[in-house]
């Protein structure tokens, strides 16, 4: 049986580094602060829409709301997180603008520190190309920090130029060619 793959860009964000300083045009509230309603609509608009390859092909396959489903049940699969980790960025006037979701690898840690990735991050369609996404990946990424990481290893698919530039633009360096993952 031949699996199908797609190329993503890894990248990383090594620490030490300054803390980071969040953008103040976004109020942070916890994802558990939403109904899981909320929460999986939120996912689901991000996922139908996406540009990445597994989102597509789980969206087809399943519809939106069941990977979106899928995708949230499958996030302590090899990693942990705190509730209050998990943020959804709002406007001034509350109207919801995107989420990021930062979790720890298991069996990760290095010298008494963990190592992490943002599992996911998403920008709500009619938001998209205001910049929301480096503010989202900064909050993500300053809740890493404070927990005490030694890395934040991330990557995205290849065709996913946007989110490439938000890595760049928060600072985050490609660590390597873009490498094959499982379709």
């Amino acid at each position: 049986m031949n699996q199908q793959t797609y190329l993503k860009v890894p990248f990383v964000w090594e620490e030490p580094k300054p803390l980071i300083e969040v953008p103040s045009r976004l109020k942070f509230k916890t994802a558990k602060s939403l109904s899981y309603e909320i929460l999986l609509s939120l996912v689901a608009q991000v996922m139908e829409s996406s540009i990445d390859a597994s989102d597509q092909k789980q969206v087809i396959e399943h519809g939106s709301r069941q990977a979106a489903e899928q995708f949230l049940t499958e996030s302590t699969d090899g990693f942990s997180h705190q509730d209050e980790w998990w943020q959804v960025g709002v406007s001034s006037d509350d109207r919801i603008i995107g989420f990021v979701f930062p979790v720890i690898y298991q069996g990760g840690a290095r010298n008494g520190l963990e190592e992490a990735t943002v599992y996911y991050i998403g920008v709500l369609p009619e938001h998209r190309g205001q910049g929301f996404a480096t503010d989202l990946l900064l909050k993500g990424t300053r809740v890493l920090q404070d927990v005490g990481v030694w890395r934040v290893f991330c990557d995205t698919d290849v065709s996913n130029i946007p989110m490439i530039s938000t890595f760049e633009r928060a600072g985050y360096q490609q660590h390597s060619e873009p490498w094959q993952r499982p379709l």
